[in-house]
Parts: structure tokens; sequence; C-alpha cells
């Protein structure tokens, strides 16, 4: 049987986010992360990964041509990506448009968001569109292949057993749908047929 240590320490919760700084970091960054974090009930902080210096960062739309260092800090007590991001920035000395921080939840809205922005060199505008009416989805094709799929469905009872064997069948009825089509009475009701008048008798 667990104790109640070990039931209270799996049940703990952590916070995941991820801190992105642009540019050079300050000397000693990882240490003053820690420090500007320690009021959250740290749990680890890893070390930066620097990234290459591309023209323009997802994160950092506005500054062209930096590199991006990334720390992955987990905390004990709840916080908001605002609250860390304004605890380093306070820290570090430096400017909130220069870090970004991010939970788990944020980061993968992130990446759904930004699935399609690999810039292809086509332009959207000028292309035309393919060349399909959809006539499998709707219209008469559509209908016409639902009704053949609906003739042939069978509807089979099932054979029951019992005292009454003997009176009734001896295999299940099937019921199997026509397709004869149905003649129509395409006459008018009005005007179609000739009158037939009565006959005066003599007085």
């Amino acid at each position: 049987m667990k104790s109640f240590k070990e039931y209270l320490t799996e049940s703990k919760k952590v916070y995941e986010f991820k801190v992105k700084i642009a540019g050079d970091c300050p000397k000693d960054c990882t240490e003053k992360i820690k420090l500007a974090l320690s009021q959250y009930q740290l749990e680890s902080c890893s070390g930066g990964k620097r990234t290459p210096i591309q023209e323009r960062q997802v994160d950092f739309p506005e500054h062209a041509n930096v590199n991006v260092t990334v720390f992955e800090v987990c905390t004990c007590y709840p916080a908001t990506s605002l609250q860390i991001k304004n605890s380093i920035a306070e820290t570090l000395r430096m400017s909130g448009a220069l870090i970004k921080v991010r939970n788990a939840m944020e980061e993968r809205e992130l990446a759904i968001n930004n699935a399609n922005a690999v810039k292809s060199g086509k332009s959207v505008l000028e292309a035309d569109y393919e060349k399909e009416d959809n006539q499998k989805l709707v219209g008469d094709k559509h209908t016409m292949s639902l009704l053949k799929e609906l003739g042939k469905s069978k509807s089979v009872g099932e054979q029951k057993k019992g005292i009454n064997d003997t009176i009734l069948a001896k295999s299940v009825p099937t019921e199997k749908l026509k397709d004869k089509p149905v003649k129509q009475n395409n006459t008018s009701a009005v005007g179609s047929r000739k009158v037939k008048l009565p006959t005066a008798k003599g007085l």
C-alpha cells in the first residue's frame, strides 16, 4: 500500500512554459531566470537552446535577422504566461518585446495557426479552381446512386420457433424492392373527357 507522501507526490501538478528571448541573452541568463521564477516554486529550468539567425522569426516578426534562445521552465505554483514574462523581463532588465512566454496549449495553437505559413511562391488569387462539378455529392447522379443502393437492401425477418410451426411458413419471407416504374395518369381532371348529356324524356 502506498503512503500518503507517495500519493501526494503523484498528484503533484506542474505548469510548463517555454521562454523565448530574441537576440543575445545577458550573462548568467539561466540563473537569473531561476531567480525570477523562484516565487512560483520553480521545479526545473533547462539550459538555453540557441536557434540559427533567421530573416523573420515566427515569435518576433518585428525583429529581422535575429536568433532566439529557448528555455523550458516548469513551476509548481500556477501562473499565467504574462506573469512569467513580466517577472523574467524585470529580472533581466530587458524589454518585454524581446521576450515571449507560452504554455503547452499556446504552443500547440501557434503550431496550428502557422501550419500553412510556408510560402509556396504561387499566386493564389490568379489561380483557377480545379474543374469539378461535384455531382457525386449532390445532384441527379447522387440521387440515382443512392436509390440503387437502397434497391439492393433486403428486409429479412427473424424465424421464430414454437408450437405454431406447423401452420407457419417454413422459410423466412424476404422482401425486395421493385424497380418497376409506376404508371402515371397524365390526363387532366378537367376537360379531358366529353360529358354525356342526359336525354330528355317526353312528357
